[in-house]
C-alpha cells in the first residue's frame, strides 16, 4: 500500500474514532450535570447513584459484549447496530468519572454561594447557570483529559468486538490498527500509530489545553491569582528580582492578616443569611416524606422488573449460571483475590507517583508548563493500540532474566499502571491547583518545610478531587487488567497470567457467555460491597473535613 494512502486512511480513520469520543464525552457531561445535582441534593437518589456509578465504572469493558451484541448487533443488525455497540461501548469507559467528578463539585459546593443564589431567588436553571455548572467545570476540565486518554484506551476493544467466532467492527483507527498488526503490515501499522499521535497532540494543544485554562477560573477563591502555564514572565536582573522579592513577602505578610479576617465577616454573613432563610428552610441531605415515598416506589418498580426478567430468564440464565457458579465458585473468588491484590499495588503507585509529580507542578510554574503538556500527551496515547506491537518482544527480553511467568506479571502491571494512573493524577492536580492561593500565602508566611506543606495543605486541600481520581482509578484498573492479562501472539499462541479478567477474556474468546456473565455477577456484586462500605464514606469524609470554605480560622 502506498504511503500516501495509508497516512490519508490513518487521519480519516482517526477522525472517526475522535468523533465518536466526542459525542459520548459531551453527552456524558450534559447528563452528568443532572444525575450529579440530584445525587447531591437527594440522599436517597445518591445512596444508588454511587452504587450504580462504581459498579459500572469497576466492571471491565468486556463484560457488556453480551447485551452489546444482543440488544444492539442481533436486535437491530447490520452496520448501525455494530457503530451502536461501539458508542455504547465507548460511553461506559469514559463518563463514570465525568459524573463523579461533577457530583463530588456540587456535593462540595460552597455553603454561602448557595444560600446567595438563595436570597437571589434564583429558579432551578438560574442556579444552574450561575452556580452549579461553573462550580463543576474545574472537575470537568480535568476528567476531560482523562476520558480522552481512557476513550482511546479501549478504542481498539470497542471498534473490534468478538464474541467466539464472530467479529464485529467499525471503520476507526482502533480497527484499522488492529487490522494491520494481525496481517503482519507493521509499517502500515507504525504509520496509523503516528498519524494518532500527531493527532491527538494537537487536540491536547489546540482544544482541550484551552479548555482546562478557561476553565481555572471557575474555581471557588476569591483571591486566587489565575496563571496559565503556556504565559511566559520577563526574565529580570537578580538585583530586581531580590527587591521584588523582600516587597512581595512584606506585602504578603499584610495581606495575609487580611486573608484570616476575612472568614470571620463570612462566616458572620452566611449565619444572617441562614438567619433570614428559617423561615423556608432549606433541607440538604435529608430524605423528606414525600421523596421517601417516591423513592420506595421506583425500588418497587425496580425491584418487580428485575424480578419478572429473573422469572422470564430463568431456565435459560439463571439456572446455567447458577450450575457454573455451584462448579467454579472458588476458583473465581481466587482469581478475583489475585486481580484485587493487582489493583491495590497498581493504585498505591499512582499515589506515589502523583503527590510529588502534582507538588512540582503546582508550586513550580515552569516545572508545570513542561511537564504538564508531556503528561498529557503520554495519557492519551493509547497503550492498547500499541501493545501487540512490543508485548511479544517485552515478554521475550525480559523472560531471558525473570522467567516468562513473572515477564508477564511485569507486563500487566505496566499495562495497568499506564492505562489507569492518570485519574488521580490529574485529580490531585486539579484539587491541589484549585487550593486558594491565600492558603498558600499563609503556608510561606509561617517558613513550614516541604513535608509539611504536603501534609497540612496540599494532600488534604486535593482530598476531595484525589478521592474522586482513586475511586476511577480503582474502577479502571480492571480494564487495564482485562487488555493485558490476555494478549494474542501474531503467531496464534495466548499469553496469560492467572487472573479474573483474563479468565473472563477466555471466555469471550470461546464465546462463554454463560461463564462470563457469572463472573460479571460477583465483580458487581464485589463493586457494590466496596462503594457501600468505602466509597460512601470516604466521599463523606471529603466533604465533612476536607473542604476548602472557611479553611483559615483564628
Amino acid at each position: 500500500m502506498v504511503l500516501w494512502s495509508v497516512v490519508l486512511l490513518a487521519f480519516l480513520a482517526t477522525l472517526a474514532t475522535f468523533g465518536r469520543v466526542a459525542l459520548t464525552i459531551m453527552l456524558g457531561i450534559v447528563l452528568g450535570w443532572f444525575l450529579g445535582y440530584a445525587a447531591a441534593k437527594n440522599g436517597l437518589f445518591e445512596r444508588v447513584f454511587l452504587s450504580l456509578t462504581q459498579t459500572l465504572e469497576s466492571v471491565p469493558v468486556i463484560t457488556f459484549f453480551p447485551i452489546v451484541l444482543i440488544f444492539f448487533v442481533k436486535s437491530i443488525g447490520g452496520y448501525i447496530g455494530t457503530e451502536l455497540a461501539v458508542d455504547f461501548l465507548v460511553f461506559t469507559a469514559v463518563v463514570w468519572n465525568i459524573w463523579v467528578g461533577e457530583y463530588e463539585a456540587i456535593k462540595t459546593a460552597p455553603q454561602s454561594l448557595e444560600d446567595a443564589t438563595e436570597m437571589l431567588n434564583l429558579g432551578f436553571w438560574g442556579k444552574f447557570r450561575y452556580l452549579y455548572i461553573p462550580v463543576t467545570m474545574p472537575r470537568v476540565a480535568g476528567n476531560v483529559l482523562v476520558s480522552f486518554a481512557d476513550a482511546l484506551f479501549y478504542i481498539v476493544v470497542s471498534e473490534v468486538v468478538t464474541l467466539g467466532t464472530t467479529q464485529y467492527s467499525v471503520f476507526g483507527i482502533g480497527a484499522l490498527v488492529a487490522s494491520w498488526t494481525s496481517r503482519g503490515e507493521w509499517t502500515a501499522a507504525l504509520t496509523g500509530l503516528g498519524v494518532l499521535v500527531i493527532m491527538v497532540t494537537a487536540v491536547l494543544f489546540g482544544i482541550l489545553r484551552p479548555f482546562v485554562d478557561w476553565a481555572v477560573k471557575y474555581s471557588y477563591d476569591p483571591f486566587m491569582e489565575i496563571t496559565r502555564t503556556r504565559i511566559r514572565r520577563p526574565i529580570i536582573t537578580s538585583r530586581v528580582r531580590s527587591l521584588a522579592a523582600r516587597n512581595i513577602r512584606y506585602l504578603r505578610r499584610v495581606t495575609a492578616v487580611e486573608d484570616a479576617i476575612m472568614p470571620i465577616f463570612i462566616r458572620a454573613s452566611s449565619y444572617a443569611v441562614r438567619h433570614r432563610l428559617l423561615v423556608r428552610p432549606r433541607p440538604r441531605n435529608i430524605v423528606t416524606q414525600s421523596e421517601r415515598y417516591i423513592g420506595i416506589g421506583i425500588a418497587v418498580l425496580i425491584i418487580g422488573l428485575i424480578t419478572y426478567s429473573i422469572y422470564e430468564s430463568w431456565e435459560t440464565t439463571w439456572v446455567p449460571i447458577i450450575n457454573d457458579l455451584y462448579k467454579y465458585g472458588l476458583l473465581y473468588l481466587y482469581y478475583l483475590g489475585l486481580d484485587w491484590l493487582r489493583v491495590v499495588l497498581v493504585t498505591a503507585s499512582a499515589i506515589l507517583t502523583a503527590i510529588p509529580v502534582n507538588y512540582l507542578m503546582v508550586t513550580h510554574r515552569r516545572i508545570e508548563a513542561i511537564l504538564l503538556p508531556i503528561l498529557e500527551d503520554l495519557a492519551s496515547i493509547p497503550v492498547s493500540a500499541y501493545l501487540p506491537l512490543i508485548a511479544i518482544p517485552f515478554i521475550t527480553y525480559l523472560a531471558m532474566n525473570l522467567g516468562l511467568h513473572m515477564s508477564l506479571e511485569v507486563l500487566v502491571f505496566i499495562v495497568a499502571y499506564l492505562s489507569t494512573a492518570w485519574y488521580v493524577i490529574y485529580n490531585m492536580y486539579v484539587g491541589m491547583k484549585t487550593i486558594p492561593r491565600s492558603l498558600w500565602d499563609v503556608a510561606e508566611n509561617l517558613r513550614l518545610s516541604t513535608w509539611q506543606r504536603l501534609r497540612r495543605l496540599a494532600i488534604p486541600g486535593a482530598m476531595p478531587a484525589t478521592i474522586t481520581g482513586l475511586a476511577s482509578t480503582v474502577g479502571s484498573t480492571w480494564g487495564g487488567l482485562e487488555v493485558a492479562e490476555y494478549i494474542q501472539g501474531l503467531n496464534g499462541r495466548i499469553y496469560m497470567v492467572n487472573g479474573y479478567t483474563a479468565l473472563m477474556d477466555y471466555y469471550t474468546a470461546i464465546g462463554n457467555i454463560i461463564g462470563l456473565e457469572a463472573m460479571s455477577l460477583i465483580l458487581a456484586i464485589n463493586v457494590i460491597l466496596l462503594s457501600v462500605f468505602l466509597w460512601r464514606k470516604l466521599f463523606r469524609l471529603a466533604r465533612e473535613r476536607y473542604r476548602l470554605e472557611g479553611a483559615i480560622t483564628l
